[in-house]
């Protein structure tokens, strides 16, 4: 039975305690994705001597950091709709945050994309290429910035949504088909209708019951299992296949939408713990900006000191991951003590 406490369960204050800490580690995954160094697509086979030791790791790493992105859009509808009422005077305040925390965000950071773009691809095609990239985020992966602000767009009508569980069921099952057949896409906010309404539904009581299951010996059994299946899943998974193959897309759009599922053993254990937060844990939203071009910065620079030689490119992929990560916070900490009036707008004035 958990406490009350200024109107909040224990449940969600250690869910919102243990935000940085779970932030930092999603990150941390998200580089893990965009960190490989080879062709890591399906091959038609799940054995992995058929890959070779590099690239069979290198793809298992990059499919079970999926959890991220689906992760990331639970949370955030749960941060969203835990203070938002539905009201007109809410909308707006929720509105002109949301300007500030994405969309200025969003433009900045695409903006040094293209500039990457520029300089390390040679791409130039004047203004247009430049607005069609920001709309497109072709240039940094920050796509889910701006599906989100979509969200925030939509939120009366995912109010109303949330509120009644039929309706949220009909809405998801008809676009995990339309997503299954290819006419919703991947970086679409209505592929991620489904997980973000889970975690819009995220009330106070209901953390908290989770929270009560977890404390029974048998439910944690269970939770850790569904954790195990999703580790060994992720092998499982023909990823670069599932555009052209509706019974992959259907797999990998299941693997998303059930990632909080999956990973509610690994959230709730750390919220247990009740890690002290630590300085370097409060940059995750920097980190997930800006890991694309210093990852391919530190890339190139290893490649050009370091000499190959056995196993180099397993060892670079854990190097980059980590060094991109350092890197990244690093350059967080200067601009907020040198350059604070640029690192609040960077930041999203949180």
């Amino acid at each position: 039975m958990h406490i009350q406490n200024t109107n909040k369960t224990i449940g969600e204050a250690s869910l919102l305690h243990s935000l940085p800490v779970l932030n930092s580690f999603f990150s941390l995954l998200i580089i893990c994705h965009h960190s490989y160094n080879r062709n890591i697509e399906f091959l038609g086979s799940y054995n992995p001597r058929d890959y070779g030791v590099i690239i069979a790791i290198e793809r298992y790493f990059n499919t079970a950091s999926e959890c991220a992105v689906p992760i990331f859009f639970f949370l955030s509808a749960f941060l969203f709709y835990r203070t938002f009422d539905g009201s007109k005077e809410k909308y707006i305040s929720k509105m002109k945050r949301r300007f500030w925390s994405l969309v200025v965000p969003y433009i900045i950071f695409n903006t040094i994309g293209y500039i990457k773009a520029m300089v390390f691809s040679g791409r130039y095609g004047g203004a247009l290429d430049y607005l069609l990239s920001i709309w497109n985020a072709d240039t940094m992966p920050l796509w889910f910035i701006r599906e989100l602000i979509f969200f925030s767009i939509l939120a009366p009508v995912i109010y109303r949504i949330k509120r009644h569980l039929w309706l949220s069921v009909v809405v998801s099952v008809a676009l995990i088909i339309l997503s299954t057949s290819g006419i919703v896409g991947y970086r679409s906010f209505m592929y991620w209708m489904p997980v973000y309404l889970m975690g819009a539904s995220l009330t106070e009581n209901r953390i908290s019951r989770v929270c009560d299951i977890f404390e029974r010996a048998s439910s944690r059994y269970l939770m850790l299992l569904l954790f195990v299946i999703y580790c060994l899943a992720a092998w499982f998974l023909p990823n670069g296949s599932e555009k052209g193959n509706a019974i992959y897309s259907f797999e990998f759009t299941l693997f998303r939408l059930a990632s909080p599922l999956a990973f509610s053993y690994v959230i709730i254990s750390i919220m247990n713990l009740n890690i002290k937060v630590k300085k370097w844990m409060q940059y995750s939203f920097f980190v997930y900006c800006m890991h694309a071009p210093i990852i391919t910065l530190v890339t190139l620079v290893y490649s050009k000191l370091i000499p190959a030689f056995y196993g180099s490119e397993l060892f670079q992929f854990f190097v980059v991951i980590f060094l991109t990560y350092v890197l990244c916070v690093i350059l967080a900490m200067f601009l907020e003590r040198y350059l604070s009036p640029v690192w609040k707008i960077l930041n999203g004035k949180r």
